[in-house]
């Protein structure tokens, strides 16, 4: 299903951090919107703040085809040795940016709870319509122990209260969300595009404000997300 030869290049995301960007990732990229709009009445409604919209997890047999895409592609510029573990899901955002919790006004990472292992985000777009935008890497201006607490408060606090401390407005974040992240890099949505990078790399997804999110997979943001858990390399190759 993933094509052995795509486009791979990389773009370099901010403080020695690089996403990897394969296009034509699939070979028939249009059977994955086939499949989520055939059993679009399975997908349900994530946890507002984990995902902002419905999602359908994928087989375990699916999701493992993409290991053979890390190792030939990503491994080595990702700094990861094997994949211990990984899963899958089709996703479909679909909440309007007025419509989110704190914690999605934010960039947001994650982070293993392993310091030996790695966890690898993989994304690939599954719309054409370019105006639904890609995807924003942000860096910290500021602490690790201030960014936890602007995190913590994010989840802690109602949205006005979070608002008024920290300065941020309800939506999707953009260049200029929040004074303690910098915009580092967009990449563009494309249709069939698969991006790879850090897990831990705060990003958000580039949906300008106003912009209608359908809830029909065929016309929506529809996307593959992929998280992998990966063993680091013990030595630098």
């Amino acid at each position: 299903m993933f094509n052995p030869r795509p486009s791979v290049t990389q773009v370099p995301l901010g403080q020695g951090r690089i996403c990897v960007v394969l296009d034509d990732a699939l070979l028939s990229p249009e059977r994955l919107p086939a499949f989520a709009d055939a059993y679009r009445e399975d997908f349900h409604p994530a946890s507002p703040d984990v995902f902002p919209g419905l999602r359908l997890r994928m087989p375990d047999d699916f999701t493992a085809l993409l290991h053979d895409v890390m190792r030939d592609h990503a491994r080595h510029t990702l700094g990861v040795r094997r994949i211990l573990r990984s899963t899958s899901r089709l996703s479909l955002l679909t909440l309007a940016g007025d419509a989110l919790p704190p914690s999605h006004w934010l960039p947001r990472r994650e982070r293993s709870p392993e310091p030996d292992q790695r966890l690898v985000a993989a994304e690939l777009f599954l719309f054409r319509d370019a105006t639904l935008g890609g995807t924003h890497f942000f860096l910290p201006l500021v602490s690790p122990q201030q960014v936890a607490e602007i995190e913590h408060d994010a989840d802690a606090l109602s949205p006005d209260a979070f608002s008024r401390r920290h300065g941020v407005a309800a939506g999707y974040p953009h260049a200029s969300t929040i004074a303690c992240f910098a915009h580092a890099v967009t990449v563009p949505a494309r249709w069939n595009r698969l991006v790879m990078h850090d897990a831990d790399v705060f990003r958000a997804p580039a949906v300008p404000h106003g912009v209608r999110l359908d809830t029909a997979p065929r016309r929506g943001r529809l996307t593959l997300q992929a998280t992998l858990v990966c063993s680091r390399n013990r030595v630098a190759w």
